[in-house]
């Protein structure tokens, strides 16, 4: 490969060689002074007899140790299939295990871990960068490392270990571990994109199963007669293994063995490197071999006959590639086109966009009905959600959907819960006669009579004067909510149907509306604190005169939280909250003056748990949205 090449790939993933070069050398010097602390017993080693023992392992004991590594490689693949999920490759879990089995078996023995890693897993799974192969790699060797830092200060406090200050640092490490699970659990906002309590749950397992069979390995191995309590070697394994790793050496080699002696003075040295060595056969030696003969092998193969589930994150800018226009064009709800907010990716199935879904807390939303409403691909939906919320070590959530999906719901043994009611209309039949509307009427006569004029917006909107009015109601109203509800960005607003009131020429108000085929829904709603009553119902009056014009058939006027269902406890408490974070009753008097028909919506969870702590987690993000992404205007579609 040219060099310029080879530096181009190096840039693009941003590898940095020289700071990685040197990391290593300090890492030598590490474990040239570990040498040097052991200086004197070193030389009086004999080297002849470490052989000799050696030579004494019987077939059993190699036997219980290959079984061991086995054992612990089970669980050494499974954290590429916890990290996949995690990120959303799509990548299926057969294909996630073996690959990463591969590469930490090649990387143990080779050294460079991460860097080594990346490339065994790039040549093998073709789909990925080089830059994802290295994202993969990177949160593999931190989730080991977190699980293996949990494991080894449980047990060096359960022994009693005191060497290298070893118990202070057992209790640092557990006190920060119970921190970031009062994180991931308490305050869902704060995840990001850090992983789910579930995961770092599953990671500790793994990290207990992994390190508990190679300790296991290196007991069986233990000469014959030597008289050492399994705990004591468990410990002094786990704290060997962290030596070897902050080295970086291949394997850890020279560190691993300094710990080892250091902590089992009660063996011999003798017999404690051969038991060493002979582990290094086993537990290094044979994986690395079997994991290059894969490499040279070539990419593992697709399993056709699994259905590949992926949460694909959202573009950065609000025009979305044309396959994707499509689909939000023709989906049930038009209220999906959140998706260009940044909050909400579109769920892959074998290629094909299912749901609109995000994490939030220990749970994987989805947002109202999947994308088509026939029967099958209702069920294909909830199957690919439950498939990727279990992939990415969450709880399924469906927020807002319809009684369909509630009763599809339902039949896989999911509980549902009736959490809000859609008001809607059908545009072409409304009018404001009758006496349902008398109220409509008195509204619009006062805003007409204060010279409101609307307008409806189109490609040229005067973004800064709606930034301006966005910007006053958010202060007024406690800052914008988000999650399920839209916020003001000038891009985002260009995609939708927008309806402006004048006064005079200056902008007092305006609303925007998701549009699809299906139906118009309202989404933004600002108005001057100052702007005269009725403003708002002759903006939604505009809006629906031009729906009909066009035959929409149904414009939703959005959802408000079920005011009372009886509830009581928490779950009365969470409603309480979502009323008011909606506007509470004035909102619910916009709505009902236009005399609309109102839909029931559910929530839905496999249990009564998931099921509330998801809604918490979805009421958090609500009230405390993250930070806008900026959008980017999409130059050309390809």
């Amino acid at each position: 490969m040219p060099a310029n090449r080879t530096r181009g790939i190096a840039q693009s993933v941003d590898i940095r060689l020289r700071p990685m070069l040197g990391r290593q050398l300090v890492m030598l010097a590490l474990v040239a002074l570990g040498f040097w602390v052991l200086r004197e017993r070193l030389p009086q080693l004999d080297m002849g007899e470490v052989w000799r023992t050696i030579h004494q392992v019987g077939a059993l004991q190699w036997i219980g140790a290959a079984a061991a590594t086995v054992a612990s490689f089970w669980a050494v693949g499974r954290y590429d299939q916890v990290v996949h999920g995690l990120i959303g490759t799509g990548i299926a879990p057969a294909r996630a295990r073996l690959s990463g089995t591969a590469a930490i078996a090649v990387a143990q023995f080779a050294g460079f871990g991460v860097l080594s890693g990346a490339l065994v897993r790039w040549r093998l799974l073709p789909e990925l960068s080089l830059g994802q192969a290295l994202r993969l790699s990177v949160a593999v060797s931190l989730s080991f490392l977190a699980g293996w830092a949990v494991v080894a200060a449980l047990a060096v406090l359960l022994t009693g270990v005191t060497a290298f200050h070893a118990r202070p640092l057992a209790i640092a490490v557990l006190a920060a571990g119970a921190v970031v699970c009062l994180v991931l659990g308490l305050a869902p906002r704060a995840l990001g994109r850090l992983p789910s309590l579930r995961a770092f749950g599953s990671v500790l397992g793994l990290a207990l199963v992994d390190t508990f069979f190679a300790a296991l390995a290196l007991y069986l191995l233990l000469p014959a007669g030597v008289e050492v309590a399994p705990a004591t070697v468990f410990t002094a394994f786990l704290v060997a293994l962290g030596a070897g790793l902050i080295a970086g050496t291949p394997g850890g080699v020279g560190p691993f063995e300094v710990t080892l002696l250091a902590l089992l003075p009660m063996i011999d040295h003798e017999p404690l490197l051969a038991s060493a060595l002979a582990f290094r056969l086993v537990y290094y030696l044979v994986p690395a071999v079997l994991g290059a003969a894969m490499l040279l092998r070539g990419p593992l193969e697709r399993d056709r006959a699994r259905v590949t589930v992926v949460l694909h994150p959202p573009e950065p800018q609000p025009y979305l590639a044309p396959g994707l226009e499509n689909a939000l064009w023709f989906c049930a709800r038009a209220e999906t086109n959140l998706v260009r907010q940044g909050e909400f990716a579109l769920l892959h199935a074998d290629g094909r966009p299912l749901l609109a879904a995000a994490p939030a807390g220990q749970a994987l939303v989805m947002l109202g009905d999947p994308l088509s409403t026939a029967g099958a691909a209702l069920a294909g939906a909830i199957t690919a959600l439950s498939e990727c919320a279990r992939r990415a070590q969450r709880s399924p959530l469906i927020y807002k959907c319809s009684a369909r999906t509630a009763a599809a719901a339902r039949a896989r043994g999911w509980k549902t819960l009736a959490i809000s009611q859609e008001a809607w209309l059908e545009p072409a039949s409304f009018t404001t006669a009758g006496p349902e509307h008398r109220q409509l009427r008195r509204l619009l006569r006062k805003a007409e009579k204060a010279g409101i004029r609307v307008t409806e917006g189109g490609r040229r909107l005067p973004l800064d004067d709606m930034a301006r009015l966005s910007q006053a109601w958010a202060r007024t109203h406690g800052g914008e909510r988000g999650f399920s509800m839209g916020r003001f960005q000038g891009d985002y607003v260009s995609c939708q149907r927008v309806f402006l009131a004048w006064r005079d020429d200056r902008l007092v108000a305006f609303i925007t509306l998701h549009e699809n085929r299906r139906e118009w829904t309202l989404d933004l709603m600002r108005q001057d604190p100052q702007a005269p009553d009725g403003t708002m119902h002759l903006l939604l009056c505009a809006a629906i005169n031009s729906a009909a014009a066009i035959f929409c058939p149904r414009l939703s006027l959005a959802a408000l939280p079920l005011a009372d269902a009886g509830d009581a406890g928490r779950l009365a408490g969470l409603r309480a909250r979502l009323m008011r974070l909606a506007g509470g009753d004035g909102l619910r008097r916009f709505k009902t003056s236009f005399a609309p028909n109102w839909q029931t919506l559910y929530a839905a969870a496999p249990g009564r748990v998931s099921l509330l702590l998801g809604l918490a987690a979805v009421l958090a993000r609500i009230r405390r949205p993250g930070p806008l992404r900026r959008l980017r205007p999409r130059r050309a579609w390809r």
